[in-house]
């Protein structure tokens, strides 16, 4: 689906946990050229850069400065309540923005992104790119084609990766800015989007379960972390087309046998695995059929990154790109909404723009 293009000079700021995965797809999808990495940090940017064969590593200042080489596109992997900050710097200095999810920590702050992109004539793109992986364009076929009949309803649950068993020092995962409704939640709530248009209206309880989180981390930098944010939503969905959903995100189902992603059509259901990292098998059962079909898929295997080597695509074309800022806003408002909701006990409508 990303034919090829031109190596495009790009830099990446921040230079943490996600960051090798970044690193390792950008490499393996092509297209881009990772020029330079930068970091708060400044030992451990070059630390990375040196275990990675990058050729310059210093601060972000001096990266968008142009002290560590020309990158017209810059990739953000800073902690989420910094990302509308660094973005907004990186707009500043005349390049384009590829953000890690959440686009940032607040609708406003990601509407203002937008608009300082818009008026210098630079992308503001954003993750989750899931869209546009085999498992995203197959089960697109399947309901733009008709094979499950009109959409009525969508189930998806999203569950915790335990992530006290493997990081170090998990903090930043319970920390405002994330929780699981803004660490894994984007990921679903832009595959639902995608798949069902946009949410017009949601309603949605929840709730934090321990407040002080034990880390069994063989690594373990830390014995605990305090939790700040819910760890645990239930929300209903009302979607622009027509469909009504329930949505589930949480850190405290560690053991579960529900569905990731389940559309419901008048002539059958489609099932799909989580809007991760990889693909998986998307499978679906039209009412007169006696077992599941599981369908095939593009051969291409998902990697970290896909979004932004499909974003240097879209500015070297001069279009959008698919991994949208203007999706990545709509993700945000959806997800927020949640809070909102949950503290005034009514439905909240979203924006028209959204």
């Amino acid at each position: 689906m990303i034919g090829q293009t031109a190596s495009y000079p790009t830099g990446i700021i921040g230079c943490g946990n996600i960051f090798e995965r970044y690193v390792n797809g950008l490499r393996k999808l092509g297209g881009v050229e990772i020029v330079w990495c930068a970091d708060l940090d400044v030992p451990l940017a070059e630390k990375r850069a040196g275990e990675l064969g990058i050729a310059a590593s210093g601060s972000p200042e001096d990266a968008l400065a142009g002290r560590l080489g020309d990158a017209g596109l810059v990739v953000n992997l800073t902690p989420p309540t910094a990302h509308a900050a660094v973005a907004r710097a990186v707009l500043l200095a005349g390049k384009h923005v590829y953000t890690e999810k959440p686009l940032a920590d607040t609708p406003q702050a990601a509407r203002q992104m937008l608009e300082l992109a818009a008026e210098r004539g630079l992308q503001a793109g954003g993750a989750p790119d899931w869209i546009l992986s085999g498992t995203a364009q197959t089960a697109r076929e399947v309901i733009t084609s008709g094979r499950i009949g009109e959409l009525i309803g969508v189930t998806a649950f999203a569950s915790h990766s335990k992530v006290e068993q493997w990081h170090p020092n998990p903090g930043i995962f319970f920390a405002r800015g994330a929780g699981p409704v803004l660490d894994i939640g984007p990921y679903y709530v832009s595959a639902l989007a995608y798949l069902l248009g946009p949410v017009s209206e949601i309603a949605a309880v929840q709730l934090a379960g321990l407040r002080e989180r034990p880390v069994t981390a063989p690594n373990r930098l830390v014995d605990s972390v305090p939790v700040e944010v819910a760890t645990h939503a239930s929300a209903l969905l009302r979607f622009a087309s027509g469909p009504v959903g329930t949505l589930t995100l949480s850190f405290d189902a560690w053991e579960r046998t529900m569905p990731f992603i389940e559309i419901y059509g008048s002539e059958g259901t489609l099932s799909l695995p989580m809007p991760h990292e990889r693909d998986g098998e998307v499978r679906v059962k039209r009412h007169s059929d006696e077992d599941w079909a599981v369908l095939p898929q593009p051969a291409e295997e998902y990697a970290r990154g896909i979004g932004v080597v499909e974003m240097a695509q879209a500015i070297q074309q001069g279009r959008e790109p698919q991994a949208s800022g203007t999706a990545a806003c709509h993700v945000l408002d959806v997800l927020t909404a949640i809070e909102t909701s949950s503290n005034t006990g009514q439905f909240v409508s979203l924006p028209s723009d959204s």
